[in-house]
C-alpha cells in the first residue's frame, strides 16, 4: 500500500463561497516523484486536534501559498491593511508541525512551509526580503509565462555533509525563486542546509529529528519528475513515508 502524505490546505474565498485547497503542482509531485497518495487536510481551526489528523498519515506536506504567515506569530506588529495573510491556515500548521515531529512522522516544508517551520519552533522571518539590505529580490515576474517564473533563478550551496547533501549529491545547483519573505532568525533546532549568494537561507532542517524533517524555500514541486535535483527530494521524502508506514509508528 502507497504511503499517505497529508497536505495542508489554505481557505480562499471563490464568489460566495469559503474553500479549502492546495496546488495540483504538489499532488502531481507527490505522485509522480514521491509514489505516495495525497489526502488534503482542511484549515478548520478548533474543530480537530493534530492527533486527530496525523495517527492516520505516513508523512505531512507544508505546502507553499499565497498568503503570509500572521506577522503577529513571529513577534512584529500587525502587517500594513491589504496584507495577504490566512489566519486559518496558520492555526492549522503550526499547530501540526510540533505534533509531527514529536511523533516521527516524515515532514517536508516547501515555500510558505519551509517559514511555517521556523515560526513554529520560534523563529522570525523578515516579512519583505526585497527590503533588506543585501539582498536580491527574489519574487518572481507576475508577468512572465509560468514556466518562465519557476525556471532556475539563483544557485544555491549546500553545507557539506548535510542531510540535504546527502539526498542530492551535489554542492551547488540552481533554484526558482517565487517567495517575497524569508527567514531573519533561525529557530533553535533548525540547521542551516542551503544559503543563496545573498546569505538568505534557503534550506533546513531538523536538529536530531526522528525521521525525515527538511524544509526548501525553492518550488521543487513545479515539474519534480524533469528535474534531478527535486526528483531526488520528493523520493527521498516518499521512501522516509514508507519506512514509517511499514513501522507501524502511530504512538502520536
Amino acid at each position: 500500500m502507497k504511503p499517505v502524505i497529508g497536505v495542508i490546505c489554505e481557505t480562499a474565498r471563490h464568489g460566495l463561497h469559503m474553500y479549502h485547497q492546495t496546488g495540483d503542482k504538489y499532488l502531481q509531485a507527490l505522485v509522480r516523484s514521491a509514489n505516495c497518495i495525497p489526502l488534503l487536510i482542511p484549515a478548520l481551526d478548533g474543530h480537530f486536534q493534530p492527533r486527530d489528523v496525523l495517527s492516520r498519515l505516513d508523512g505531512l506536506l507544508l505546502t507553499g501559498g499565497y498568503s503570509n504567515i500572521e506577522r503577529s506569530r513571529y513577534g512584529l506588529t500587525p502587517a500594513p491593511a491589504g496584507e495577504h495573510e490566512n489566519p486559518a491556515r496558520d492555526a492549522l500548521s503550526l499547530g501540526l508541525i510540533p505534533a509531527a515531529l514529536d511523533s516521527g512522522l516524515p515532514l517536508f516544508g516547501i515555500c510558505r512551509g519551509f517559514q511555517e517551520l521556523n515560526v513554529a519552533l520560534g523563529g522570525t522571518l523578515h516579512p519583505r526580503l526585497q527590503e533588506v539590505d543585501g539582498r536580491f529580490d527574489h519574487r518572481e515576474n507576475t508577468e512572465d509565462p509560468v514556466n518562465t517564473q519557476y525556471g532556475p533563478a539563483h544557485s544555491v550551496t549546500l553545507a557539506e555533509n548535510g542531510a540535504l547533501f546527502q539526498i542530492i549529491g551535489e554542492s551547488e545547483f540552481m533554484v526558482n525563486s517565487v517567495h517575497g519573505q524569508g527567514i531573519d532568525q533561525l529557530a533553535d533546532g533548525l540547521i542551516v542546509e542551503a544559503e543563496a549568494d545573498d546569505t538568505t537561507i534557503e534550506a533546513v532542517s531538523v536538529h536530531g529529528a526522528k525521521a525525515f524533517s527538511l524544509a526548501v524555500q525553492w518550488h521543487p514541486e513545479w515539474q519534480s519528475w524533469t528535474n534531478p535535483q527535486s526528483h531526488k527530494l520528493f523520493q527521498a521524502f516518499g521512501a522516509a513515508a514508507l519506512h514509517y508506514q511499514s513501522s507501524k509508528r502511530r504512538d502520536i
